[in-house]
């Protein structure tokens, strides 16, 4: 395998030319609260008065990856695919469009251009081009993140769209200098940081983040592209088991056309879950769906298990699959907000309406989503009459208002007894 590492800093990465692209299997940004956190305070921790000057220090970021070689390309725009690392060069776009956005906002145009120039370059013919590049995060990135104006940017509408907001709105208040200079005090003294500019602050963190070295590892095999991102993940969040579901799947169903199957349905999932009131996260949504249709399984052995589960390993098999998936994100985003127009407001389902808003608003029972799931699946391939179906959605309703009434366990002990549903559900018509 021809490998290529390299000693590199974040501004020979952002001023290389290259445009680095988020390849369509990776996880979405994702960095929460203690990780956009931990990072900035690390950039503003390294930083040190010598003569009466604030500077930046070496700060090590760890290693990324790379399909392509950015310091080596003569030609202008390559795009570079980022195997390992697009949350921290997420991150890093984040915080110089927040910090560029702070220029301007104390009168420092030119410093404001400046900085932003880390997250758009152009082309040989003066179009603008993003310097990074990303279909999960399109198009609010572009709008909120990659624009001084930010005219066009619109309200957030999935969960990574709502943590890039968070992530920017985090550190655009903690470069207040309020904050900062209290930030610089604790380590350093009042007395140096009361003699220097909020300027030469703000110059001093935008050097920190420039010089921040990291390993760059640069490969031309795509082929291995997905096996490293499995075996590769530095620094930063672990990959969860639906990240490296996601990441077979796309590897497997990867179209070349236009049309792009995989991307489509996973963009559908994403949309059913957050379709109503109360949204759920893929993660939990999965693991149902996966107990219901297939096996018990924990978190931590669900990918394991598809990979023994799901077969044969081809195209059509993991497009089927994802069809399921999607088919119960609908089924299942139902059962979390029942309405009666999802039965056509027919008068013989008002029960079980109620009963599900009981069941999941009121007792908030998780593990019966599970059965539930499976009955509905039962009705829908008419293996279940509606009288039978009726009962056994009634009887888990009393049963759980019995024992939540009479009991203190845990009604996750439920958990296994609910999984033998799928014996049924899985049946083929």
């Amino acid at each position: 395998m021809n490998i290529k590492p390299k000693d590199r800093s974040i501004k020979s990465l952002l001023i290389s030319g290259s445009q680095f692209s988020i390849p369509r299997f990776q996880r979405e940004y994702s960095w929460d609260k203690k990780n956009y956190q931990e990072f900035f305070d690390d950039m503003v921790n390294c930083l040190t008065i010598n003569d009466g000057k604030l500077e930046s220090n070496s700060y090590f970021l760890g290693t990324m990856l790379f399909i392509g070689d950015y310091s080596e390309s003569t030609e202008s725009n390559k795009s570079i695919l980022v195997v390992d690392g697009q949350q921290r060069i997420t991150t890093i776009t984040i915080l110089f469009s927040a910090l560029s956005d702070k220029f301007r906002s104390i009168g420092e145009e030119v410093l404001s251009e400046q900085v932003f120039r880390y997250i758009m370059t152009q082309n040989d013919d003066g179009d603008d081009i993003r310097i990074l590049e990303s279909k999960t995060h399109y198009p609010y990135f572009s709008f909120f993140i990659q624009d001084r104006e930010k005219i066009d940017a619109q309200e957030t509408a999935t969960e990574e769209e709502e943590c890039i907001k968070e992530s920017f709105n985090y550190l655009f208040a903690n470069l207040d200098e309020k904050k900062m200079r209290l930030h610089l005090k604790k380590r350093l003294g009042s007395n140096d940081v009361d003699q220097l500019s909020y300027v030469e602050i703000l110059k001093a963190l935008r050097d920190q983040i420039l010089g921040t070295t990291f390993i760059s590892i640069s490969t031309p095999d795509k082929e291995n592209a997905n096996m490293i991102f499995e075996i590769l993940n530095a620094k930063g969040k672990k990959l969860s088991h639906v990240d490296l579901i996601k990441n077979k799947i796309f590897e497997v169903v990867d179209e070349k056309g236009s049309a792009d199957y995989a991307e489509v349905k996973w963009s559908e999932i994403k949309k059913n879950l957050i379709s109503r009131n109360d949204p759920v996260g893929l993660a939990t949504f999965y693991r149902h769906f996966w107990i219901s249709n297939y096996k018990k399984s924990s978190g931590s052995k669900l990918y394991d298990d598809f990979q023994k589960e799901i077969k044969p390993k081809n195209k059509q098999r993991y497009k089927d699959f994802l069809k399921e998936i999607e088919n119960d994100s609908k089924l299942y985003i139902q059962l979390l907000n029942p309405r009666r127009e999802d039965y056509q407001n027919r008068k013989e389902y008002f029960w079980l309406v109620q009963s599900l808003n009981v069941l999941m608003n009121y007792f908030n029972i998780v593990q019966v989503r599970i059965a539930l799931l499976s009955l509905l699946k039962l009705k829908e391939r008419n293996f279940v009459s509606t009288q039978k179906f009726k009962e056994t959605v009634l009887f888990l309703e009393n049963f759980h208002f019995a024992y939540n009434s009479i009991v203190s366990g845990r009604a996750s002990r439920f958990e296994n007894i609910y999984s033998k549903f799928l014996n049924y559900a899985s049946l083929d018509s």
